[in-house]
């Protein structure tokens, strides 16, 4: 009978490939990145329709601010209401709805405070073409100005109201005007949110510290 050879077994073992440490990432940096990141996403304006609007969504702890030198708006309503942050509390808020708007020479600024220190964010408009925005809703704190309205109502049912698209909870105090001029505009609100928001040659910037818009 023919033997049948054996194989032996290869003595030869495979080299271990050692695995890259990745390299160690500045915290700090890190962090004060992801906040900037935070907070453009914060200031960005979702592109969906007045009726789709989440008016309702969980708002930051704290306001941020806006300044123009004009706002000419078509179409604005105006009742009181209430915005929760993430944290659950209730913060009272004056809701406008605006159809259409024009704004000229705008900035707006965020200001957190982290355990890194305060960041402000800003946002400012160019020289040229204003700010375009439609189905807007904004929960304001605070408003002041050169108002001009026309074609008014005042005390109307908040759930009746039919200038914006926006209507408020039924039997509360309500109020709409046709046309809305408002000049020297500073605003503090909790949130901003729109159908469209279109800003011409704008610039962003992310400073340390605090430097709202004045």
């Amino acid at each position: 009978m023919q033997a049948i050879p054996r194989h032996r077994r290869s003595t030869h073992r495979p080299e271990r490939v050692r695995a890259r440490r990745p390299r160690r990432i500045d915290r700090r940096r890190f962090a004060l990145a992801s906040l900037a990141a935070a907070l453009l996403a914060a200031g960005t304006v979702a592109t969906t329709t007045a009726a789709e609007l989440p008016v309702s969504f969980a708002v930051a702890g704290t306001p941020f601010t806006v300044t123009a030198q004009r706002l000419e708006a078509t179409g604005a309503t105006q009742f009181a209401s209430f915005r929760r942050d993430g944290g659950g509390t209730r913060h009272a808020a004056a809701v406008v709805g605006i159809r259409s708007a024009r704004i000229s020479g705008l900035c707006q600024s965020a200001v957190a405070h982290t355990p890194l220190g305060t960041v402000t964010l800003v946002i400012r408009s160019g020289s040229g073409d204003p700010v375009r925005a439609e189905d807007m809703v904004l929960d304001l704190t605070r408003l002041t100005g050169n108002m001009t309205f026309s074609s008014v109502e005042m005390g109307r049912d908040a759930d009746t109201l039919d200038s914006s698209g926006i209507t408020g909870p039924a039997g509360t105090y309500g109020q709409q005007a046709r046309t809305l001029t408002i000049d020297n505009l500073r605003l503090n609100a909790w949130s901003l949110a729109a159908g469209t928001f279109s800003l011409s040659d704008a610039g962003m910037s992310v400073r340390r510290g605090e430097h709202p818009c004045a």
